[in-house]
């Protein structure tokens, strides 16, 4: 697949960044949600704050692993796993730079051109909100991008991908990290053509992607 679109992660874990970059050979710097765990309410609240309160210092709880630091950012629970290594971590006020250079990328790309497809990964924080959550995130998401596609990855429903408008719902595993990173790769590849597919309809249609009934469930068939 080439760059033509580009997936932007909403986080839930690191997931859908990673296959992001995996499957659209992505070679530039990240945007801000591609390798943290994010509870879902949280993306929408930082989102309308435009990250002014992200990652302070006094916010920040920090947890030593075998290998590595984590650093929670206990207003919003969101726990970065990748940026501090055991015995040399980085600067704190470099990593707080850098996430504000992450911030600034994704908020750009929100407000600016070109075709973009969000999605969202549960994760065990969410809870029982699931998709009502996630409906609301993309209408969050639509204030900024009218008509833009959602895809939104639950390990709740194995069946057929549900579409309603722009927004669709898909089947990926639950929580087997194991297993997450290599063997669903083959289910990744095939919800991120689905929403291909969507968007390329959405677009055809003129209409911000308000597909038929009939539209959705020959999608679910894709």
């Amino acid at each position: 697949m080439g760059e033509a679109v580009r997936f932007i992660s909403l986080g839930g874990d690191c997931q859908p960044g990673f296959h992001s970059r995996r499957i659209m050979s992505y070679q530039d710097i990240p945007f801000v949600f591609d390798w943290l765990a994010t509870p879902i309410d949280a993306v929408g609240q930082l989102i309308r704050k435009n990250f002014s309160d992200f990652f302070k210092t006094e916010n920040l709880v920090w947890k030593q692993h075998a290998d590595f630091w984590s650093v929670e950012d206990r207003q919003y629970g969101i726990v970065s796993n990748h940026h501090f290594k055991l015995g040399a971590p980085d600067p704190i006020e470099e990593v707080q730079q850098l996430f504000q250079v992450f911030a600034r990328r994704f908020m750009d790309r929100l407000r600016g051109d070109g075709d973009v497809i969000f999605l969202r990964r549960w994760i065990e924080e969410d809870g029982d909100k699931r998709e009502t959550a996630a409906r609301a995130l993309h209408e969050t998401i639509m204030e900024f991008r009218p008509g833009c596609v959602f895809l939104y990855l639950q390990p709740h429903d194995a069946g057929a991908p549900v579409i309603d408008g722009t927004f669709m719902r898909a089947f990926n595993p639950g929580a087997d990290i194991s297993a997450s990173w290599s063997g669903y790769s083959a289910i990744y590849e095939r919800n991120f053509s689905r929403a291909l597919t969507l968007l390329s309809r959405t677009k055809t249609a003129g209409d911000h992607g308000r597909l038929t009934a009939a539209e959705g469930r020959s999608e679910q068939r894709v």
